[in-house]
């Protein structure tokens, strides 16, 4: 079967659909292309510019998120999204895409929403010869947003927590392909998210160091976040604006993503650092197997409070008195006899230390900021999971950070919501991995420790850290994933099905009583009402602790 490609004269071209083409898009000639099983092989050098589709009078095909790929090699090996129907399109005209890759690809092929019906015909591409094309010109994104576009070895879908699976990615940023194309793996990553969610966090490892987004240093291993029980999809992007503002020593650098798996949108995400010791991440001495004896077995250690070992299928380590609590560098494959005996001495002195009135073992300036954090964001699970902190080499002082995990947090959880009218830490009414909150309730009832944190917290509103500029950081972040969150919502019904521990409530007008069903416009309202209500409140709680 024969079709045309139509050579156009327009100059500045935008990725979105129109019902139909300028007079200048009409001027064309035409160059021909063959189509078989549902790929277009292009006969000559040109740059596609336009694709037209049509829609089936039958609703029951949807292909809004359907997606156009560009290869050079007919096994689409090295394919690369070049346009994504982002309406539903017309009955009635022909609907059109405007594409503006700078590329030309010798096969173009189409990919269905949900692995739905294939057949979009007809079709027609429209472009321009490669050796004529102008014009401003830029690598895919779906949205404003970077785009992490991942393939898996034989399309497998990553689907198994504890499987590597072996894939392609590549990273579009400003417009740009900044990673194409490298060899990686994917896994599933995280703990209650990992095991019930539909949309899924990863961890990618890349074969060898990439720099990303911008951010300093080149890793290769970098999470995504997928944000599944957060409807406004920027809490832990607040917390972390939050760990900032504080300055602690380490804050994961995280930005918000579009994210492509096997050709199907998967939605906006949080392109993250795995927390990890390294130079831009925490940055402390990093053990080897040599280091058995002091001064280097004396650090560098990543630790973590985990209430999960058993519910998750891993051990973790208990303290004297029953802290569930883990080592996370080095790891179980790397760490020596020694150095876990050495690290558990430490960790059971420390909890002695703090039974006993003295805190000769912690660091008060990064517990203090810590637990501000944890608390202003009402993170449920404070105590529970993600309470990390280290040791340093030569320093026998414990550390806190960095933070992590809030999607729970901002009157997110029924078993804290309203966070702002509860009387007592927001901790205390969440879970404990083993007695880390009989622990905590120890260390802040001490008076050293609650006046150091009152006057933390006072420094920090009167410098910066006020109910306007994070109201403003909310509103900011809005603007800028709103576009990828309505794609976000087309792709996930999260909205009429909230999930876990998702609170109870009429909340966002939209009637009945149940877990929170609303939009996404009303669930960033609802969270900027929590954020302008926090400062008070917790105010009034350190304020009364303190005195």
């Amino acid at each position: 079967m024969k079709v045309y490609i139509v050579l156009i004269l327009s100059l500045i071209l935008f990725n979105n659909i129109s019902p139909k083409r300028n007079l200048m898009q009409q001027a064309s000639s035409q160059i021909e292309f063959t189509s078989n099983n549902g790929v277009f092989e292009i006969k000559s050098d040109s740059v596609i510019t336009q694709i037209s589709w049509t829609k089936k009078d039958n609703y029951k095909y949807n292909y809004l998120l359907g997606i156009f790929e560009g290869a050079s090699d007919s096994s689409f090996s090295d394919a690369v999204p070049i346009a994504v129907i982002k309406e539903k399109g017309s009955f009635t005209e022909v609907n059109y895409i405007d594409v503006t890759v700078p590329n030309a690809y010798k096969y173009i092929r189409y990919i269905p929403p949900n692995t739905n019906k294939t057949d979009i015909s007809p079709v027609k591409l429209f472009g321009e010869p490669k050796s004529s094309s102008t014009g401003s010109k830029k690598d895919f994104q779906v949205t404003n947003l970077p785009l992490v576009t991942i393939r898996v070895d034989n399309n497998a879908f990553p689907d198994k927590k504890d499987t590597e699976y072996n894939c392609k990615v590549s990273v579009t940023y400003e417009g740009k392909l900044q990673v194409l194309n490298e060899q990686a793996s994917i896994k599933i990553r995280g703990k209650s998210t990992s095991m019930v969610a539909d949309k899924r966090p990863y961890r990618i490892k890349f074969s060898k160091e990439q720099q990303v987004l911008g951010f300093s240093g080149a890793y290769k291993k970098w999470t995504l976040i997928a944000n599944f029980y957060d409807k406004a999809l920027m809490r832990n992007a607040i917390a972390f604006k939050v760990s900032e503002i504080m300055q602690f020593e380490y804050t994961p650098r995280c930005a918000p993503v579009d994210v492509i798996l096997n050709g199907d949108y998967r939605g906006t995400y949080y392109l993250c650092d795995q927390r990890e010791i390294g130079k831009d991440r925490l940055n402390i001495d990093k053990l080897t197997k040599s280091d058995t004896s002091e001064p280097n077995i004396s650090g560098g250690y990543f630790l973590e409070v985990d209430g999960g070992g058993s519910f998750y299928g891993y051990q973790n380590l208990k303290t004297t008195k029953g802290i569930s609590w883990k080592v996370n560098e080095p790891d179980e494959d790397d760490i020596t006899s020694e150095q876990l005996n050495y690290i558990q001495q430490k960790v059971n002195k420390f909890e002695s230390e703090v039974y006993s009135g003295s805190f000769e073992s912690l660091d008060l300036d990064s517990y203090a900021k810590f637990f501000l954090v944890e608390e202003f964001c009402g993170d449920p699970d404070a105590v529970w999971s993600s309470c990390n902190f280290y040791k340093k080499r030569g320093d026998d002082k414990f550390y806190f950070g960095p933070v992590w995990d809030f999607d729970l947090g901002f009157d997110n959880d029924q078993r804290l919501t309203p966070t702002n009218d509860k009387p007592n830490w927001a901790f205390t009414y969440g879970a404990s991995a083993g007695t880390m909150m009989d622990f905590t309730k120890t260390l802040v009832g001490h008076k050293t420790v609650i006046q150091h944190i009152s006057q933390t917290w006072n420094k920090l509103t009167s410098s910066g850290f006020t109910e306007n500029a994070m109201v403003e950081f909310v509103e900011k972040q809005k603007e800028l994933i709103e576009e990828s969150a309505t794609l976000n919502y087309e792709k996930w019904d999260h909205f009429v099905k909230p999930k876990s521990q998702n609170p109870w409530g009429d909340w966002g007008g939209m009637g009945g009583f149940g877990r929170v069903q609303e939009t996404f416009d009303a669930a960033v309202d609802r969270l900027k009402e929590y954020v302008k209500k926090r400062f008070t409140s917790l105010g009034n709680i350190i304020k009364k602790n303190a005195s």
